[in-house]
């Protein structure tokens, strides 16, 4: 007896269609699991078999063969063990075959019969409903996760017994809808409770809010340089307050990112808040850009639609730090493995923080304990491929006695977003057609559309590119943060003035990086 049952199989953020073929036999009994399966995978003969015994049915005395198929595809994970139960209980299915093709069965199974949560249930469902299939069964813990996925049905299922009394009919369509609504209200969400943070919480420092701005206005990659404690952590986790909210496309491609990599703590549903990463800078190269055994996602891929934030970026390993110049540039990361390869998105904005010195207090009003040398080398570990890839530096000062005590009301998030929700828009008009796409974005041609000057401007330019001897980078991204700065300030044509202003955040790039420039 041959049966076919329909499930997925997870690949990098997407999914596709996997049939499991279970043929029982005559013969010595025996459980084999062919298919190019993991090592989870295989172990759910033990798992599958108590589970049957468990759920009241008798398991096969017989010879049974499971193919996963196609063959030469890498299976990974524990939710094929619902399928494959079914596979073996065919006979307890009483739908015909033509009903069971358009569904899809994904969930781990405990000893016990019950069906346990999975990762990446969010891929499986969508990859399921582009193509064509009309329902999907999960586990039911797993149903908060996925219930806004219109325009295919999602049965929660408890156990291996309840699914197959769904397929026959068993339990009518109005207990379904009843359970969905149960689940819905029950689930309680152990969520942490948000840090108030705010802008208005920044004592001076108004040009590095400036700075703050345009980098988040424009997308545009930052650095902060300054002595520890003069605040250049506390305004970076307040970055994320002044980004724009995601459109539906966005939060469902950070939702999906977060289904396949993150801890069931993690795993809410529609994400609808930017992420913010920051990874400890003993973070390795595989943990920071991804790949590994299992070709995960890394942080770059997980600060997608996000902020990535590196703090004390000298302290990083600066062969982890070369690796972030291909995400930088491309926006996606290529995960190569022997058989296939996995593409993952890594659409963020850089911002880093360092000190300038060994002892932090370079250029400070704290004496520095450092030798020349010392700087020089500490400094250095920054490469010039990967500085020529940040568009703001910006040099951090510990502000003084009288900012910190003083009773002016600073501005709030919420009227900095709105000042770079309206650049955006300007941003979406400009590139009509191209979702998603900033200023930091622009290519050749939009430069020579979009990024017009007159002579006057054009001579300042001149003077700049030959002075400090620009590389065709720099070049660019200085235009592109001078466009964003018309753009914050309602202007169709760049001015003088924003080149001087967009340039004016190279300063702390020529006072530490490159020798021998007074600005």
């Amino acid at each position: 007896m041959i049966s076919s049952i329909n499930s997925r199989n997870i690949i990098g953020i997407d999914s596709c269609d996997i049939k499991v073929e279970v043929d029982i036999s005559k013969g010595i009994p025996s459980f084999n699991i062919v298919g190019l399966a993991s090592t989870e995978i295989k172990e759910a003969r033990e798992r599958v078999k108590s589970a049957i015994i468990n759920s009241g049915y008798k398991f096969p005395n017989a010879r049974i063969v499971v193919n996963l198929s196609p063959a030469d595809m890498k299976k990974q994970g524990s939710f094929l063990d619902l399928p494959i139960s079914l596979g073996i209980l065919s006979e307890k299915i009483h739908i015909n075959r033509k009903e069971l093709e358009k569904l899809v069965f994904v969930g781990e199974l405990s000893l016990d019969g019950s069906v346990k949560s999975i990762k990446g249930i969010l891929p499986i469902i969508i990859g399921a409903k582009e193509n064509g299939y009309k329902k999907v069964f999960i586990p039911k813990d797993n149903f908060f996760e996925c219930s806004f996925i219109d325009n295919i049905e999602i049965i929660p299922v408890k156990t291996l017994k309840d699914c197959i009394s769904i397929i026959n009919g068993s339990i009518k369509n109005l207990e379904l809808e009843e359970r969905k609504s149960a689940l819905l209200s029950e689930i309680n969400i152990n969520e942490e409770k948000e840090e108030d943070i705010d802008f208005s919480d920044i004592k001076g420092n108004l040009y590095l809010k400036r700075c703050a701005e345009i980098s988040m206005a424009g997308g545009h990659n930052m650095l902060m340089i300054g002595p520890p404690g003069s605040g250049k952590s506390f305004i970076a986790k307040r970055m994320n307050t002044i980004l724009p909210d995601m459109t539906k496309e966005e939060m469902l491609e950070v939702s999906r990112i977060y289904s396949v990599s993150s801890d069931s703590i993690e795993r809410k549903g529609l994400i609808e808040k930017r992420p913010f990463r920051s990874p400890h800078h003993t973070s390795t190269s595989i943990s920071l850009i991804g790949g590994g055994i299992d070709s995960k996602a890394g942080e770059v891929t997980m600060a997608n639609k996000g902020i990535l934030f590196l703090d004390e970026l000298a302290e990083f390993n600066r062969k982890t730090l070369e690796a972030l110049r291909q995400p930088i540039e491309d926006r996606k990361v290529n995960v190569s493995r022997l058989k296939y390869s996995i593409t993952y998105p890594s659409d963020f904005i850089l911002v880093a923080a360092m000190n300038p010195c060994p002892c932090g207090y370079y250029r400070s009003e704290t004496e520095c304990r450092c030798r020349q040398y010392e700087i020089d080398r500490y400094l250095n570990k920054i490469s010039g491929p990967l500085l020529d890839r940040i568009d703001i530096f910006t040099e951090v000062k510990t502000i003084s006695f009288q900012e910190l005590n003083s009773n002016v009301k600073n501005e709030t998030s919420h009227e900095i977003k709105k000042r770079i929700e309206n650049a955006r828009k300007i941003q979406r008009e400009r590139f009509k057609g191209e979702c998603g796409k900033l200023n930091r974005d622009m290519n050749s041609n939009d430069i020579d559309e979009f990024c017009k000057i007159d002579e006057k401007t054009k001579n300042i330019l001149k003077i700049i590119f030959e002075k400090y001897r620009l590389s065709n980078r720099s070049y660019t991204r200085l235009l592109k943060v001078a466009r964003t700065i018309a753009d914050l300030n309602e202007r169709k044509n760049i001015e003088e003035n924003d080149i001087l202003e967009a340039f004016s955040m190279r300063k702390a790039y020529y006072t530490y990086f490159s020798k021998g420039y007074n600005l």
